[in-house]
């Protein structure tokens, strides 16, 4: 193939990509819609029922996900989350030690109107991280600790993510 068959393959392939992409209907979450858009309904959002240090860590990427300027706007909705965290030996060797536990912590979460207090949405997000654990009893502690960041993250994110695709779907004409 020479190189100018070559180009004109690549341009109809481009071409061709171009408008299956315009075709789609495919649009950011983020985008605005009148005069709300799905950020400023995130930001909009009070956290409620997240306690201890695991509960302090998923507050800190809930907001970092759903209010990460800071924005100063009226709270229209509450978030209540309530969580459970369970820890499962995974890896056991021959002599009953334990070699590697995989920590589950499962997010139960109702997103409530702040005046009249309906529920507009509720789920739930699962995640699992896994740690090592060794004969150092300070290496298992910071492995331990290690997966409940990872995981107190990933909460956050799905529960953010959920919430966007939530006001994205209530601003999207039917």
């Amino acid at each position: 193939m020479s190189s100018s068959e070559a180009a004109r393959t690549r341009r109809a392939v481009l071409l061709g990509a171009c408008l299956a992409l315009g075709a789609c209907t495919f649009r950011p979450l983020m985008h605005a819609t009148g005069d709300e858009s799905v950020r400023g309904e995130l930001e909009a959002v009070s956290i409620t029922g997240l306690d201890g240090r695991l509960g302090q860590l998923v507050r800190n990427a809930l907001l970092d996900e759903l209010n990460p300027t800071g924005a100063d706007v009226p709270q229209r909705y509450i978030l209540q989350v309530e969580l459970q965290r369970s820890a499962q030996a995974l890896g056991i060797q021959v002599d009953n030690v334990i070699t590697r536990f995989n920590l589950a912590l499962t997010a139960r979460f109702q997103l409530l109107d702040a005046t009249s207090g309906e529920t507009l949405y509720q789920s739930q997000v699962q995640r699992v991280a896994s740690y090592n654990v060794s004969l150092a009893p300070y290496a298992t502690l910071a492995a331990e600790v290690d997966a409940e960041r990872r995981i107190a993250r990933e909460v956050g994110d799905n529960i953010g993510t959920q919430l966007a695709v939530h006001f994205a779907r209530q601003a999207t004409p039917t």
